[in-house]
């Protein structure tokens, strides 16, 4: 991180606690080592972990309609709550049959959108940059590919994987951060 002769505001803070974000950032690509190497489990875990999330907010999203009867959508609350708690239960109970959906999904969104960002992208002469929008769109195209002709196989591990790459990435930003906050501000 360049300077200009200013300190940044709050920046004092993250200087002197610089080696606890080292530790986050370390254990960040633990962790992310970890998911990777063993995907299953991690996409079973973030398909539970959804699951138990979506449970949380049926409450409070139930709680919210009862609450709030004389302003109106009280069904329409109503309803997204129980819509929460139900998807909560299902994605909890079959973690499996969850992930095997929600890659589903994921790959059609990658192979349509990669296929509409590719073809967007050589429409566009004047678009900055239109290579890394072909590039990317060639990319999400071919990953919706892949998983649908492994699918539902690749439901198994390719959530896992993708929080697994995420936490590595993740780590090795607050390592980063944190290597980079320890430097004294130069006046």
């Amino acid at each position: 991180m360049a300077t200009t002769g200013m300190t940044m505001p709050g920046m004092e803070g993250f200087r002197r606690n610089w080696g606890w974000l080292l530790v986050l950032g370390i254990v960040l690509m633990i962790l992310g080592l970890l998911a990777t190497s063993m995907s299953v489990l991690a996409t079973l875990a973030t398909v539970s972990v959804l699951g138990i999330l979506l449970l949380v907010a049926g409450v409070f999203e139930i709680g919210n309609a009862f609450r709030h009867t004389h302003h109106g959508g009280f069904w329409m609350h109503l309803f997204a709550g129980v819509l929460d708690l139900v998807t909560g239960a299902l994605l909890l109970f079959f973690p499996a049959a969850g992930a095997a959906a929600l890659t589903l999904i994921l790959a059609i969104f990658f192979l349509v959108g990669g296929l509409v960002r590719l073809i967007s992208s050589i429409a566009s002469r004047e678009v900055p940059h239109r290579g890394w929008g072909i590039v990317s769109g060639i990319v999400d195209f071919l990953l919706g590919v892949v998983l649908l002709a492994s699918w539902p196989v690749s439901a198994l591990w390719f959530l896992g994987l993708c929080v697994g790459i995420a936490l590595i990435f993740r780590g090795i930003w607050w390592a980063a951060f944190a290597l980079s906050a320890r430097r004294p501000a130069t006046e």
